[in-house]
């Protein structure tokens, strides 16, 4: 048994193939964290404009007057009749969506013929999107949809 000395740690060699592993795994998930990221910005915003939608048919009942959700529009504080929804991240409103609601007092939608809808998009000519329909009662769909092209 003399002779033999114990070893207490790990060679050069060891440590570097550990972390040339950990770079080769890390590389191949940096695009797969990405792309989760942006659907989280997706169903995020799709969330966010749905309750902005309730909210504001809620208020319009409650209070009994007309109350406006505009979409794409920064925050402004003195309006008491309008709510303002932005896409979170890169997603964002599909060009030739409608940009606004207008709730009356009894919580059906203003000059509705049929259901007032959003598409939501990814990112710019994103591949996955989202629509949300109101019906003139002022029932909320939500379903996925194809690409934003």
């Amino acid at each position: 048994m003399r002779g033999i000395i114990p070893q207490d740690g790990f060679t050069l060699v060891e440590l570097m193939v550990t972390i040339a592993v950990m770079v080769i795994l890390a590389m191949m998930a940096a695009p797969l964290f990405g792309d989760m990221l942006i659907k989280q910005n997706l169903n995020k915003s799709t969330e966010d404009l749905i309750s902005n939608i309730n909210q504001a048919r809620m208020k319009a009942v409650v209070e009994r007057r007309q109350v406006k959700v505009q979409l794409n529009s920064t925050y402004i504080a003195d309006t008491n009749n309008q709510i303002n929804w932005m896409p979170s991240g890169k997603a964002q409103l599909k060009t030739g969506s409608d940009t606004s609601i207008i709730f009356l007092m009894s919580g059906l939608v203003k000059d509705a013929t049929g259901d007032t809808t959003f598409e939501i998009c990814n990112k710019a000519e994103g591949d996955k999107s989202k629509i949300i329909s109101v019906s003139r009662m002022g029932g909320i769909q939500s379903t996925m949809a194809g690409t934003c092209s």
